[in-house]
């Protein structure tokens, strides 16, 4: 009787641990700050006030549902490549690079924080790519590159709506 071995990165994926462990690190860092961004959209969503509100409520809303979509896709990423994604709120608040926003509701100002908020996330989303690509990592570096189109065009749209 043939015994089947437990799947790992270095048998089954044929990705080096080390590698994979230090980008497993940077994906859950990113995990952390897309729920915090998140967490603030919502807020931004909830509380914005002013003669954009119908417009800005809306595309708030449209972002954290995106934002929530990519949050699962990388948590489940994390366990697909062997490890634990990060999943307490005090976890993410020391790890995010983001901070929290608080009493925000002027439209303009909740916007450039969305603005701000999406270059961060690119930026980061660029770096952890180049690593999983270096690593031989590709689904990683796809599954990070079609966030970031995507985060890139929102950032673009939102940047044209405070001109």
């Amino acid at each position: 009787m043939e015994t089947i071995s437990k799947a790992t990165l270095s048998n089954h994926l044929k990705l080096d641990t080390k590698e994979m462990t230090h980008i497993s690190d940077k994906l859950n860092d990113l995990l952390s700050d897309y729920h915090i961004f998140y967490q603030n959209v919502r807020g931004f969503h909830w509380n914005v006030k002013g003669e954009n509100f119908f417009d800005l409520h809306v595309r708030f809303e449209e972002l954290y549902s995106k934002l929530y979509e990519n949050i699962d896709e990388l948590a489940e990423r994390i366990v697909t490549i062997g490890f634990v994604p990060m999943h307490s709120y005090s976890d993410y608040l020391k790890q995010t690079i983001h901070k929290e926003i608080t009493d925000v509701s002027n439209g303009e100002e909740c916007v450039k924080h969305v603005i701000n908020g999406l270059g961060i996330l690119a930026h980061s989303h660029r770096a952890v790519a180049k690593m999983a690509d270096e690593a031989g990592d590709i689904a990683t570096a796809d599954l990070l590159t079609q966030f970031l189109g995507d985060l890139e065009k929102r950032m673009w749209m939102f940047t044209m709506f405070s001109k």
